[in-house]
């Protein structure tokens, strides 16, 4: 059986270009866990597409897809997650990356569960050609509460890393150490949900070396079905190439509609 967890539809505004101006090298995937599922249904998914051109003096074209597939059977869970941007303005790429990634779960107790993952990875705007990745860590839950479904997790794994550059920058690859702090608060009573995750994720051989990542979402209810969102990212990668921007964020700002 098939369901979608989540009908969500997001309107925003400036035709996107905000989000899309430079993509998070740090998949952030407590994100997208779909949650909240019925545990009878063993199947559920996502897939959500846009793609827009506009032609004033210049041609403007935006192309953004994802889809989410999670398997759920006893203890183990398998989440499979794709992502594609692009944004093309004048003739000059805003935004150019995609990524596929899979993910194994296994509960070991009620609040402790092991992971396995594995990820393929490109963006060129920061100069990644290709990033391949794979990892295993533990992942335990420290609060969670029923009546809310608020909750704080952290995670720490071992992951290793190869990755090949573009224009001629060769390719490098890092053992790294990853560890993150995901939390969700709601208040049902006046419907507000705060949603942040972030990253730190440094080489074992040099602890310079780091990517840290951290991405905030808030709503706020603007009626029984319609809710005022803001999203806000900042990322920092010491391992890129010196042409690459060692730092990236992005703030978007939009409206939902939940049935």
């Amino acid at each position: 059986m098939y369901a979608v967890s989540k009908i969500r539809v997001t309107t925003v505004f400036l035709l996107c270009i905000s989000w899309c101006a430079l993509h998070a090298q740090i998949v952030n995937i407590e994100e997208m866990r779909i949650t909240g599922t019925n545990d009878s249904l063993r199947w559920y998914g996502a897939l959500k597409g846009s793609f827009a051109m506009v032609k004033v003096k210049e041609r403007t074209m935006v192309f953004h897809a994802e889809s989410r597939v999670q398997y759920k059977h006893r203890r183990s869970v398998w989440l499979l997650l794709l992502n594609a941007n692009f944004l093309n303005a004048g003739g000059r790429d805003f935004s150019n990356s995609a990524f596929a990634h899979l993910r194994y779960n296994y509960k070991l107790t009620k609040p402790l569960s092991l992971e396995v993952y594995t990820q393929q990875q490109t963006n060129r705007l920061l100069l990644i050609k290709n990033r391949t990745l794979f990892g295993t860590g533990l992942r335990q839950r420290f609060f969670l509460n029923y009546n809310t479904n608020s909750r704080l997790y952290l995670g720490t794994a071992w992951l290793y890393e190869q990755n090949y550059f573009t224009e001629n920058y060769g390719s490098r690859h890092w053992h790294r150490w990853s560890n993150y702090v995901s939390v969700t608060l709601r208040k049902p009573k006046n419907g507000i949900v705060l949603q942040g995750t972030t990253y730190w994720q440094p080489a074992f051989a040099d602890f310079k070396n780091y990517r840290f990542s951290s991405e905030w979402s808030l709503e706020l209810p603007l009626g029984k079905h319609l809710r005022f969102s803001t999203d806000f990212a900042y990322s920092v990668d010491q391992g890129l190439p010196e042409a690459a921007p060692l730092e990236t964020y992005n703030w978007q700002n939009g409206l939902v509609w939940r049935l």
